[in-house]
């Protein structure tokens, strides 16, 4: 008899179910079935059907969660093929919700921006289907609903319904290595270990656990037998594959290899280009919107709303997180409300009319950004609204045309810094992202970015509030004070406790590993320990933009 699973953590006690996974499908099942938790006993249910692992004496049970249309189907099935016709009739006649209707619940709670609807409507998805596709996608909105947390709690649903599958577990490792809990990661190893399951993928789980404690040394080591050939060809580990390597590189850094770690974020960079997205469409895009003719507009009437600009790792997500914390302040993390305007303007000035009203145009096309982040907002109380996308800093010379009235928060940080970490980011694939695969890439985009910005607005423009990454982590109190001076709130000490608050939000840039652990990790630079890039003809561009924002060079 297997020994009993030890589990120590509160949040993984779901995975208990795996104590009897080594008795077989049929006992492992039948176990799961009796669950307390709807979706786990479901699950179970369709898993025994779909598995041939039924066994007389478990009709009651079956018919008894017919009501959900994944047993419903399934059973069913199983009743017409032992020629149990009365119960195939008990189960047909089970009265169901359509899942057309849970999929118009869906599509309704996204429209109007329901989290915890969507998350319903996901689960409600999976009892009809049995899909673990749908938990995964119920994990993914309870994140951006109320954070890693209940994002777990879907994970591990899903992992012990189908404890031999590879799919579950990479989500259940996004959400620990996102949510930066090393002591999660290696319970979760101890537990497969103990089970003999994924043991190949729970060497990556320790040595994530591993580089989050400091230990880059054991990180590596538990690296090794995963070599980039290795992982490549082991379908339950290729998912993993930027994963390794991005450890690899962050090891070989803080060991002080930063030769090795570059060349390791070249590897990383190189295998992650994305063949379907063309980077080169940010300047396209920009360039044709600077051009457009938009005439005097007037005025928005929209005070409330601030923009947070710069460039992507800035510190924007520290001092977005920062303020709000505060009661009064709610700040949109990379929404895409100003795409919604774009997206207005070129269906009017591009569709069947060749001569729209362009006033009327423009003004329908603002009316659409606003629009959108009402429907965001979540902090009725909130007098100040935020709408912080750097990567937006590209497209000044439209947005100060069609928005002339709009306030800025800008992060300034190292050029180098902010370059170099760009570069070593995994990002999801866009037009934007796509450049920061290369220094030169990063570099062009980066100067590309400042000069449009500095063509419209000067260090001196009252609209603008600037805000040095440096100076908020060092100094704290009185710059979070010059900036909620600059939006008009008073001091709230709650600003204070922003990291325990991060906790409960959605981890949508890979800065949130670093906001959660607070101001004590202190100022992140790295640019000095790669000295050999800068230095480079690629980073030349980068050179008048240190010394505009009065940084060193050497």
């Amino acid at each position: 008899m297997p020994a009993t699973l030890q589990i120590k953590s509160p949040l993984l006690t779901t995975l208990n179910a795996l104590g009897s996974v080594q008795k077989g499908g049929t006992a492992y099942y039948r176990e799961l079935t009796r669950s307390n938790d709807i979706y786990v006993a479901v699950g179970a249910w369709c898993a025994l059907l779909d598995s041939k692992l039924m066994t007389r004496g478990l009709e009651s049970g079956l018919l008894g969660l017919c009501g959900h249309g994944a047993v419903r189907s399934r059973a069913f099935q199983y009743f017409e093929t032992v020629y149990e016709r009365t119960l195939a009739r008990q189960a047909a006649e089970t009265p169901t919700t359509p899942r057309a209707d849970l999929e118009q619940a869906g599509m309704l709670a996204q429209l109007s921006r329901n989290n915890a609807a969507s998350i319903e409507a996901e689960a409600a998805l999976f009892l009809a289907t049995g899909d673990g596709t749908h938990l995964g996608l119920a994990s993914e909105k309870a994140d951006v609903d109320g954070g890693w947390r209940p994002a777990l709690e879907w994970a591990l649903r899903w992992i012990v319904i189908a404890p031999l599958s590879p799919v579950p577990l990479k989500r259940l490792f996004v959400v620990l290595e996102s949510a930066n809990q090393p002591d999660l990661l290696e319970e979760v190893a101890a537990i497969f270990q103990a089970r003999n399951l994924h043991l190949q993928t729970m060497q990556l789980f320790l040595a994530e656990a591993a580089h989050m404690r400091g230990d880059e040394r054991l990180c590596l080591t538990r690296l090794k037998p995963l070599d980039d050939a290795k992982v490549a060809s082991t379908p339950a580990l290729r998912p993993y594959l930027g994963a390794v390597r991005a450890l690899r590189a962050q090891a070989e850094e803080k060991l002080g290899n930063y030769r090795q770690a570059y060349e390791a974020y070249v590897a990383l960079n190189a295998a992650e280009r994305s063949a379907e997205v063309d980077p080169s469409f940010i300047y396209k895009g920009t360039d044709i919107r600077s051009r457009l003719a938009i005439p005097p507009l007037p005025p928005d009437n929209q005070p409330l709303v601030v923009q947070m600009l710069g460039f992507p790792r800035s510190g924007t997500t520290l001092l977005e997180n920062v303020l709000n914390a505060h009661p009064s302040i709610e700040t949109f993390e990379e929404v895409s409300a100003l795409n919604v305007a774009i997206s207005r303007l070129e269906r009017l000035l591009l569709g069947d009319d060749p001569n729209p009203p362009l006033e009327q145009a423009y003004l329908s096309a603002r009316a659409g950004y606003f629009e959108e982040i009402a429907s965001l907002r979540r902090k009725p109380g909130a007098t100040v609204l935020i709408d912080k996308m750097p990567i937006r800093t590209s497209d000044t010379a439209f947005i100060s045309k069609l928005f002339p009235e709009w306030r800025y928060i800008f992060s300034i940080r190292h050029p180098f810094d902010v370059v170099l970490s760009c570069f070593k980011q995994r990002f999801v694939p866009n037009p934007a992202m796509e450049n920061f695969h290369t220094i030169e890439d990063t570099v062009r985009l980066y100067d590309y970015s400042m000069s449009e910005w500095f063509k419209q607005h000067t260090m001196d423009d009252p609209s603008v509030h600037y805000v040095r990454y440096d100076d908020l982590v060092t100094n704290f109190e009185p710059v979070t004070r010059g900036t909620l001076d600059f939006l008009g709130v008073p001091w709230n000490d709650a600003v204070q406790n922003f990291s325990k608050a991060a906790e409960n939000r959605a981890a949508k840039t890979p800065s949130y590993q670093k906001v959660r652990q607070g101001l004590g990790i202190g100022v992140q630079t790295q640019w000095r320990n790669y000295g050999f890039v800068f230095q480079s003809d690629a980073a030349k561009p980068l050179r008048k933009w240190v010394e505009f924002f009065g940084y060193p060079l050497e």
